[in-house]
């Protein structure tokens, strides 16, 4: 009876243990400093694949996000998607500057972006945080919940390496017809 009873407590410990496991690269995450996550992050090529074949965008410009000097923000070429909140593709890709902000999440940090107006993408507060930090240790990555968070939908910014030019993005990318 010992040996099931104890099979039966692995398995629960396992169970308990998989969320936990699944946000792995934000758990224990340090605070960033601010110079450490200014940069550009460009759409990873796995995101802009998703775009293509998921969400059915016909092309895909280069899109980044520009984080600084300062508090400053440069957002260029952003799926509309990304801020549709039901997740929605019209085929547009939106542009704006403001500011950002580095908040702690419940679990890891994020950003918050205040856009301006002046840009396509609608000018407002963009909180929760919107923007969730990847990775424990820098070079983070940036990444955007498509509507609803439960279903699972990002897309990822990688940040560019010095002397790179496009951090791995997949850019002029057409939909085969």
């Amino acid at each position: 009876m010992t040996g099931v009873l104890g099979r039966v407590l692995r398995v629960i410990g396992l169970a308990l243990l998989l969320p936990v496991l699944a946000g792995c690269d934000q758990i224990l995450m340090r605070k960033p400093g601010r110079k450490e996550l200014e940069g550009r992050y460009f759409l990873a090529k796995a995101s802009a694949k998703w775009l293509v074949t998921a969400k059915r965008y016909d092309h895909i410009p280069e899109s980044v996000i520009t984080l600084g000097p300062g508090p400053n923000l440069v957002v260029e070429n952003l799926p509309d998607c990304a801020i549709d909140g039901f997740g929605a593709a019209h085929g547009r890709f939106l542009s704006g500057k403001g500011e950002w902000e580095l908040e702690k999440a419940s679990i890891g940090y994020g950003l918050n972006f205040d856009v301006g107006e002046g840009g396509s993408l609608p000018h407002g507060h963009y909180a929760g945080p919107w923007v969730t930090l990847r990775r424990r240790v820098a070079p983070h990555e940036l990444e955007i919940t498509v509507g609803d968070p439960d279903s699972r939908e990002t897309v990822r910014y990688v940040k560019a390496r010095a002397g790179w030019s496009d951090a791995g993005t997949m850019t002029g990318t057409r939909l085969a017809k």
